[in-house]
């Protein structure tokens, strides 16, 4: 599929004329956590796109404020700084720029996934000629999907955003975020128009990268595709899939602002689709902000638990199929536990008879709270009340309804995954996050 036969279909013509009409109109309620990322939170209500940047937030390590012009700022300097590495055919200095883009985009243990990769393409001097040839590929003009032959080796949350500030016509990031709230538009069209019955169209199925955010927090029985898979033998056809999501999502963001061109008329051009993808980045920490656009439902009709009951037994039937590590408690007469998954997609196991789910925003949340360097004990015991500086009293204050006893699990895991370190002492067990 190439850029023309996509943008000529019926089902992306009518979405696209339906979504450059309700830029502007969409009722959309924020209520983000407080997060290293968001501090303070964001609750709010909102009409349209325009007010919707006005309240975009994404506090990196070198951010002053986190808000919209500040970020554009910053991404103009890491596409620019990555481009020239490219441009210069100079490795290291193009491992330097997506180690930037990265420590921008949130990676936090630098040990595994995207970074040993690119280093790896590094070492070999193969890394610009990577890059080089993938953003070819990804051009949105002269694009092409064929599952056979993906745009890229590998992809995930942090390598999408690699290959988007590689690129010069606004190629966008394709997280957790993004994914949700496009799924989530697609399906709100959809119901709007009374489609809902009718079969998803391939050109507007856009797959979660993780369980817990989806489509599914606001409509439960939406069509949806399977969720991304991180297992090692679905690598090419995750690249496959992501790399069409996200040249798919560039082309409709296209049509969408050629077809409202009063959107972002405050961007510059080559700004605009970032703008875009900076609000579906804002509705995507929960797509529930756009329930009160769904036609026929009230407010108050989902609650809160149900979704995330839903979210967690999803995430179970996720990682079934995927490999399980065994590991030990750090406390002692704690046991053993089994777990799949990891800190960007969610981790779900069993502790003993138990079974357990913790989400990826769950994950992000605990290490947005307990930043690098900071020490914590496992407040744990469900007898009385337990230090404030404990995982087990994090846990009672942010999510009331999981009780703490599960930071003895938590803390196994993080250490496990590299997140977090065993302090060695002789009173009761702390961690130290890296």
């Amino acid at each position: 599929m190439d850029k023309s036969t996509f943008v000529s279909s019926q089902h992306v013509i009518a979405f696209t004329d339906w979504l450059a009409a309700k830029g502007d109109t969409l009722s959309i309620d924020l209520d983000i956590k407080s997060t290293r990322f968001v501090p303070g939170g964001i609750r709010t209500s909102l009409t349209g796109f325009g007010a919707l940047l006005q309240n975009y937030r994404w506090m990196a390590k070198t951010s002053a404020t986190g808000d919209w012009v500040e970020t554009r700022e910053r991404l103009r300097e890491l596409s620019k700084k990555l481009k020239q590495g490219i441009l210069a055919r100079n490795d290291e200095a193009a491992l330097a720029a997506c180690d930037d883009i990265l420590d921008w985009g949130g990676n936090r243990n630098p040990r595994v996934g995207a970074l040993p990769y690119l280093t790896e393409l590094c070492r070999r001097q193969s890394l610009v000629q990577y890059l080089d040839t993938a953003c070819r590929a990804f051009t949105l003009d002269s694009a092409v999907i064929d599952e056979r032959t993906p745009q890229a080796a590998r992809m995930n949350s942090m390598l999408t955003k690699v290959h988007a500030l590689a690129s010069s016509d606004g190629l966008p990031i394709y997280d957790s975020r993004v994914a949700a709230a496009i799924a989530a538009l697609v399906e709100l069209w959809r119901r709007d128009q009374g489609q809902e019955q009718l079969a998803l169209s391939q050109e507007l199925a856009f797959p979660a990268t993780t369980p817990d955010r989806s489509v599914h927090h606001l409509f439960d029985d939406a069509q949806a595709p399977e969720v991304m898979s991180y297992a090692k033998a679905a690598q090419t056809d995750t690249a496959a899939r992501w790399s069409s999501a996200k040249i798919r999502l560039g082309w409709l963001m296209g049509e969408t602002l050629a077809k409202a061109p009063g959107l972002f008329t405050a961007e510059r051009e080559q700004d605009r689709m970032h703008a875009f993808e900076a609000c579906l980045f804002m509705i995507g920490y929960d797509v529930a902000s756009l329930r009160r656009n769904r036609p026929g439902i009230s407010l108050d009709d989902k609650t809160r638990a149900k979704r995330e009951r839903i979210g967690r037994d999803r995430l179970r039937r996720e990682q079934a199929s995927l490999p399980r590590k065994t590991i030990s408690t750090l406390a002692r007469n704690d046991g053993r536990l089994e777990y799949a998954g990891d800190a960007e997609t969610g981790v779900s196991g069993k502790w003993g008879a138990t079974p357990f789910a913790f989400d990826s925003d769950f994950l992000q949340a605990v290490l947005a709270h307990f930043p690098s360097g900071r020490e914590a004990g496992l407040g744990a015991s469900m007898m009385g009340d337990v230090q404030a500086d404990t995982l087990g009293f994090w846990i009672n204050e942010h999510y009331p309804k999981k009780p703490r006893r599960y930071a003895s699990a938590l803390a196994a895991i993080l250490v496990d995954q590299g997140l977090a370190e065993r302090v060695i002492g002789p009173q009761t067990v702390r961690i130290r996050f890296l």
